[in-house]
């Protein structure tokens, strides 16, 4: 009877300890490590096509900086650093980002300058210079005519819902590090004129887009919105107008 309780008393300490071992990483770490083995040099989300910059880099790296916070794992600090790297050069400068475009799209990624500038070990002035000059964008970015941003030079007079996820986290980001009060003044202002204009007084849902001059094919002649509620689906779809 004793070797039985001994036994049994073995088994229940040394059980926690096996299935332990045998636990599997969680969901978000899996996901992670699936998507660096997948792209494991730089984000060249379309097949055949050169690394560009844009808001997906921003996307993705952001999900895996979370993952790093939480598990503390240098590995994907490294990774998020690579990729960057790729794009930043060491006077700051970013490769194949158009600043004449002023397209709020390609703010997005600068929320992952503002990390690495402020990690111990890394390269900070490179990447605070990088994030310094997205910020210039958004000091010189067209807008309508009550001060809200154009979604890019090309949509003229349009405010894009969009915008707000693209350049204001990072704009309130930038405002913080370098305390710069005023700007979250605009941040502010960015999305009180998107309620403002975008949001359906008996839904309350937002529509797309905004175009001031009402002048565009899908803009309402009377409101200017755009015809549908905003949405996005992925898997390489488009946006839904």
């Amino acid at each position: 009877m004793k070797k039985i309780l001994l036994f049994l008393l073995l088994y229940l300490l040394l059980c926690p300890a096996v299935f332990a071992q045998k636990k599997t990483a969680a969901l978000s770490q899996r996901m992670a490590d699936s998507f660096i083995k997948r792209y494991p040099d730089s984000l060249g989300l379309e097949q055949n096509k050169v690394a560009r910059w844009g808001y997906e880099q921003g996307l993705m790296l952001k999900a895996i900086e979370r993952v790093w916070e939480r598990t503390g794992d240098k590995k994907y600090l490294d990774y998020i650093v690579r990729i960057m790297d790729y794009s930043i050069g060491e006077d700051g400068s970013i490769q194949r980002y158009k600043y004449e475009d002023f397209n709020l799209d390609n703010i997005n990624t600068g929320r992952i300058l503002l990390t690495l500038s402020q990690q111990p070990g890394l390269q900070q002035e490179k990447y605070r210079k990088a994030a310094h000059r997205l910020h210039q964008q958004l000091d010189a970015q067209p807008r309508t005519k009550a001060g809200g941003y154009w979604h890019k030079q090309r949509y003229t007079n349009q405010m894009w819902l969009d915008g707000l996820y693209m350049a204001e986290p990072f704009s309130a980001e930038y405002s913080k590090l370098f305390k710069q009060p005023k700007g979250f003044d605009e941040v502010a202002k960015q999305f009180a004129l998107i309620e403002k204009n975008l949001v359906d007084a008996k839904t309350g849902l937002l529509y797309h887009g905004y175009d001031e001059s009402r002048t565009e094919q899908w803009a309402n002649k009377q409101t200017g919105l755009s015809p549908n509620f905003w949405g996005a689906v992925w898997a390489g779809t488009p946006w839904r107008w």
